[in-house]
């Protein structure tokens, strides 16, 4: 055991770059859990008391485009951002189309992707829409309706489980047909009309409807931690399990994991068996499982019992289908293995990656708050096992910890330290590499990480050696500013984007080559020159808060407190930043025929590295853009006035003192303009933009 304190760690004074950094990401709240995440968590639900008064839903554009989703179709990759719909050549590694408004893509994000046949489904938070490659566009599809929905594609036709309902469309039908209620959907629609922050929604996505799939005998879901699945042949659904987060088929059965243990489930004959967790599986926290045709395989990670200090359970248990016989591997090659994190299984063989640990540590949350302790597993390297052949080989990678940032939390308190990773999160294998997607910790607290990806093995003359590897620059996962990294115990509820790290959303083989797909972008390994290539780039739209908008005949147009300028088109729905104007923040923006005039003002402001080399706009407090060019302007700019406001800490709409809508799903909303040509009202909220139909606000005309 080592107990970690202040004094293993000198402390230095931080350098003036990283001083101006840290008052950057401070500025946008001094706690993110108790200034950001917990009151847009109250604020952002509907009252209880709200009456009579319209709930709105607005349509949010964040700070940074988002890639929402994806599918793979055999050499096909689809993804959604919430602008538009790519396709994308596997093989080639080339946008095929883009899709946007003009195509018919409905303005709400899109939630789930399902190819199949000779169309493209659709799950968008505005209901379920289909894409006709052909024709190349997009339609709704009329009377179903729903805010939160998963498709799934099985031999039984196309799937979809939604806050609203589920609904089939069978092979040999055009029309989607509604099944009975499944159980929980109630308790579902009243979870998502209820509303929470939109900047979680696809956290809450994967929390209520975490696992869909679909086999021959039906479709299998996991809602609200039940399992439960619904027989084609009976038409009726049944719950398997409670307390269950993942599941998979192995042929006709399906395996669940549950908080306590392992379910098995046979749709022949209706019985479900459960393996308790020290009863058959290892004791511990069950993770992830992978099956092959002879066997399951589930990974746990121990439990330390600091009163004892030793570690209870973990490992890599596999049961042996024929024979029903579990066996437990806690070491291989004398080395302990059971802080496993992610499985990865290919046709017979297994991959299971898992950290090396040399101690446990005891470490605080972070510099300000290093007096909240918890016990972690200290890296000492990452392994990553095969099973082959009916034995496990065990590859090693080391050297984890070379980069180094400075690490604040609150009260202003900053340190050095070291990064590594904690623990692996997915796998891929392709070719002669397999690529592991990391959760990056600093050495001395436990709150705060990011993510990235890299290798963790490559095979050569039949031999596999251990690598390490992380791509941060050429996956842009660095974070806005890559020197430092802001931690606070709120990152374990997913607000990571805080710091604009971009959360993974998946790692696959596609045509023989490998795809990382982030928040931030799709990027395909380039194996001749040993790099990742973006595909498709998310980036800046605007930064960090919008502070001023006008509409405009062709765009909608917006300035941010960091000096930004940028441009919604109202063609192909592309929020896109034209420049900064540096040094400044814009205080009023106003449009017509003849162009765009900015006012701006001085401010002290540290822009993120990728907007470093953005291109910069007059140096100046007021300049106009003609159609043509940018240049310096009249020192008066005024925009058009709106009677709607948002009170300070509140989501209300008013007109005037007069209460006449609600704003769901979003934090600290702030009246930016009216958009009469678009019949639209743009607001300002908490890293980003967002919009709600005047006609909707209920106001008198």
């Amino acid at each position: 055991m080592l107990l970690l304190t202040s004094a293993a760690y000198p402390q230095e004074a931080a350098p003036p770059e990283v001083r101006q950094a840290m008052e950057e990401l401070w500025r946008r709240g001094h706690c993110l859990l108790s200034s950001v995440l917990m009151p847009a968590a109250k604020e952002s639900a509907v009252p209880k008391d709200v009456g009579e008064t319209p709930v709105l839903d607005p349509r949010v554009f964040s700070r940074k485009g988002e890639l929402l989703c994806y599918a793979v179709d055999r050499q096909t990759l689809w993804a959604a951002a919430d602008h538009s719909l790519y396709q994308i050549d596997g093989a080639a590694g080339e946008v095929l189309r883009r899709f946007g408004p003009a195509d018919g893509l409905p303005d709400r994000p899109i939630q789930s992707i399902a190819p199949v046949g000779n169309g493209v489904w659709l799950a968008t938070r505005g209901g379920l829409a289909r894409l006709n490659p052909q024709s190349g566009k997009i339609s709704l599809l009329d009377g179903v309706r729903f805010n939160l929905g998963r498709l799934a594609v099985g031999p039984s036709g196309v799937w979809l489980v939604s806050d609203a309902g589920a609904w089939r469309l069978a092979p040999d039908r055009r029309e989607w047909q509604r099944l009975p209620d499944f159980p929980g959907q109630a308790q579902l629609a009243q979870v998502v009309g209820h509303g929470f922050w939109g900047a979680l929604w696809r956290n809450q996505v994967l929390t209520l409807l975490p696992s869909i799939f679909a086999t021959d005998d039906g479709l299998y879901v996991i809602c609200m931690d039940r399992l439960l699945g619904f027989d084609v042949a009976a038409g009726q659904w049944r719950q398997i399990s409670g307390q269950t987060w993942e599941a998979g088929s192995q042929g006709r059965t399906v395996w669940a994991l549950a908080t306590d243990g392992v379910v098995r489930y046979d749709p022949a004959t209706g019985k479900t068996d459960s393996f308790k967790s020290g009863n058959g599986p290892a004791a511990g926290r069950p993770v992830g499982m992978a099956a092959t045709p002879q066997a399951i395989f589930v990974i746990s990670q121990p439990d330390y019992d600091s009163n004892v200090e030793a570690l209870v359970g973990g490992g890599v248990s596999r049961l042996d289908v024929a024979s029903g016989e579990w066996t437990i591997t806690e070491k291989v090659d004398d080395v302990d293995i059971r802080f496993a994190g992610a499985i990865l299984p290919c046709g017979d063989e297994v991959w299971v990656a898992c950290t090396l640990y040399d101690r446990m540590v005891q470490l605080g949350a972070h510099p300000g708050m290093a007096h909240v302790k918890r016990w972690r597993p200290h890296a000492a390297g990452l392994g990553l096992l095969h099973w082959k052949s009916g034995r496990w080989t065990l590859i090693r990678s080391g050297s984890l910890k070379d980069e180094h940032r400075w690490v604040m939390g609150q009260q202003g308190t900053v340190g050095p330290d070291r990064i590594g990773p904690e623990s692996v999160e997915a796998l891929c294998g392709c070719g002669c590499r397999v690529w592991g997607v990391y959760r990056m910790v600093p050495e001395r607290y436990y709150a705060g990480y990011y993510v990235s990806a890299g290798c963790l093995a490559a095979e050569s003359d039949g031999r596999w050696d251990g690598r390490f590897d992380i791509r941060n620059d050429e996956l842009a996962v660095g974070g806005e500013q890559p020197g430092l990294l802001l931690i606070s115990h709120s990152h374990g509820h997913k607000v990571v984007f805080a710091e604009g790290h971009p959360a993974p959303l998946g790692i696959e083989e596609v045509a023989g080559r490998t795809w990382v797909i982030f928040e931030n972008g799709l990027s395909v390994y380039d194996a001749g020159a040993d790099r990742y290539r973006p595909v498709v780039r998310e980036d800046f739209r605007f930064y960090w808060r919008a502070t001023a908008a006008a509409a405009g005949k062709e765009a909608v147009w917006f300035g941010g407190d960091g000096g930004t300028i940028s441009r919604l088109d109202r063609r192909s729905g592309r929020l896109e930043l034209v420049g900064v104007v540096p040094g400044r923040k814009v205080v009023t923006i106003a449009a017509d025929d003849n162009g765009v005039a900015v006012r701006a003002e001085k401010t002290k402001v540290t822009l993120p590295v990728s907007l470093r080399l953005t291109q910069r706009l007059p140096d100046t407090d007021a300049l106009i853009f003609d159609g043509e060019r940018w240049s310096a302007g009249a020192a008066k700019v005024e925009a058009a006035t709106s009677s709607l406001t948002c009170r300070e800490k509140g989501n209300y709409l008013y007109d005037g003192q007069k209460r006449i809508a609600f704003l769901k799903g979003i934090f600290r909303p702030v009246v930016l303009c009216e958009d009469k040509a678009g019949g639209t009202l743009w607001l300002a909220t908490y890293g980003g933009v967002c919009s709600v139909p005047l006609a909707e606000t209920g106001r008198a005309q």
